[in-house]
């Protein structure tokens, strides 16, 4: 008898539970169908300079409305994530009639060779600004956006102690690096060494290029000890008598 019992007791608690479970999941979907939690305020966050806030206004219409327990905010979520300019996207309910958007924009770096811009974590994005913005061109193969902010980064500091800033940075197959000033002077760095390379061009820049910086066409700074320069109208390069770098250097 005892036994029979407590396998009752067990018995009922089970059936409590199911009971428990069953309201809580109809009480669910009264909320999830119900009428009486309409969203009224759909708040939308981030420093956004880019983007199209019209564009933003209309997905959050197509995916929150009626119950805020029925909106589609994975919907939404992914269609702001989806929009050019936007790096992160989160949205998130606050009960009782609110809906939340955290928007995170890219910052732009760079425009690339082949159309679209480069943001400051090397994505290539489908971006597009006014042509008064100025920044400087990517040229490199797929997938290198993020070693060349990584590279433009350092490249732009060096840089910025001769007031110099790069109007072109580019990536060869090769893993080569190249450089074209906003002066129109290019600056060979190679492959090998590149940081030391552009530290001794910094150096020698006031005092042995600046002066002749309106004919230069380019300085290579692939030497062990050195570098050479070519004119603007010269045919071949003078090397001060070093020996020339092998392309691969």
């Amino acid at each position: 008898m005892w036994n029979n019992a407590q396998a009752m007791r067990r018995a009922s608690r089970w059936l409590y539970v199911v009971v428990f479970v069953m309201l809580l999941g109809s009480a669910g979907v009264w909320l999830y169908h119900s009428s009486y939690f309409p969203v009224k305020q759909v708040n939308i966050n981030g420093d956004l300079q880019y983007t199209d806030g019209e564009e933003l206004q209309n997905i959050a219409a197509r995916y929150i409305r009626g119950n805020v327990f029925k909106a589609d905010l994975n919907g939404a979520q992914a269609a702001f994530a989806a929009m050019p300019w936007i790096a992160k996207a989160e949205v998130r309910r606050r009960l009782p009639d609110t809906v939340e958007i955290r928007l995170s924009e890219r910052v732009p770096v760079a425009y690339w060779e082949d159309g679209g811009l480069v943001d400051s974590e090397g994505n290539v994005f489908a971006g597009r600004l006014d042509e008064e913005v100025v920044l400087p061109q990517f040229k490199g193969q797929d997938g290198a956006g993020k070693v060349m902010v990584e590279r433009f980064s350092m490249f732009k500091r060096e840089l910025a102690k001769e007031k110099l800033s790069v109007a072109t940075l580019a990536y060869t197959p090769r893993s080569a690096w190249e450089i074209v000033l906003s002066n129109g002077i290019t600056v060979k760095l190679g492959r090998d060494k590149v940081v030391e390379r552009l530290k001794r061009f910094v150096r020698v820049w006031p005092t042995l290029l600046k002066p002749q910086a309106d004919g230069l066409h380019y300085v290579d700074m692939r030497y062990k000890d050195g570098f050479a320069v070519r004119l603007k109208e010269q045919q071949a390069d003078n090397q001060g008598g070093l020996e020339r770098p092998s392309e691969n250097n």
